[in-house]
């Protein structure tokens, strides 16, 4: 997790290329000099904001129809 730039929290993503060189992980830039946070389970707005990024980078030839359904299901899910 380390390796991956995690800082501790689970769940933890990381979405790896071919070579296990990472792609991008759920640690989330922090805004007004703030540090990364982990998003750990994707609930709230700006966490789902941040995974759909992930998703669009580690994944940019998926259909946006297949994007489309699972931000629709975070943005959804019961809370």
């Amino acid at each position: 997790m380390k390796r991956l730039g995690g800082a501790g929290g689970l769940p933890f993503f990381a979405f790896v290329d071919a070579k296990g060189n990472l792609v991008v992980n759920s640690m989330r830039p922090g805004n007004n000099g703030r540090n990364a946070e982990n998003i750990g389970h994707p609930l709230e707005p700006e966490e789902v904001d941040w995974f759909v990024a992930m998703i669009h980078r580690a994944v940019p030839q998926m259909k946006p129809q297949e994007v489309a359904t699972l931000e629709h299901w975070l943005r959804n899910q019961k809370k």
